[in-house]
């Protein structure tokens, strides 16, 4: 059996690669979504982008750099920083932040392959069809749930 009996998530929240970054976070935090996908203008899978890459943009990046600060306590209160720093998400591209290297289902992809790959990654991932435009995201919520019906029935 395939994903294809798995009603997964359709594409209809997305964006292109060129919207800007502080576009994607706001979109996430209306929808209350963690990943989001981006498409090209023929509609083929161009990367995800997720909450956690935003906010890990906003910290200084003294402390994302390799042996930086490994706190920063010091810091106190810096809800101005993190702020000031937001504003600037408005001018940076969505495609430069997204994940490009995910691995994609195909539609016909086995339910346990699908489970598989759901295991070993940390975002939903992209369904694509045999044109290899997006057709919608599976998560591991959805696959579980499914699992549970079925285990039901």
């Amino acid at each position: 059996m395939s994903i294809q009996s798995i009603p997964y998530c359709p594409p209809t929240i997305g964006l292109r690669p060129g919207s800007s970054l502080l576009d994607a976070l706001k979109l996430m935090l209306e929808k209350h979504i963690n990943h989001l996908p981006l498409s090209d203008d023929t509609g083929k899978f161009a990367g995800i982008v997720s909450t956690q890459t935003i906010l890990s943009e906003l910290i200084p990046a003294s402390a994302r750099v390799e042996h930086g600060l490994s706190n920063l306590k010091f810091a106190g209160d810096a809800t101005r920083l993190l702020s000031s720093h937001l504003h600037g998400l408005e001018h940076r591209n969505v495609g430069e932040f997204a994940e490009k290297n995910v691995p994609v289902l195909e539609e016909d992809c086995p339910i346990l392959e699908a489970a598989l790959l759901l295991s070993q990654n940390t975002s939903p991932l992209p369904v694509i069809g045999k044109d290899g435009k997006l057709r919608g995201m599976l998560s591991r919520r959805i696959m579980l749930a499914y699992l549970v019906q079925q285990a039901e029935n």
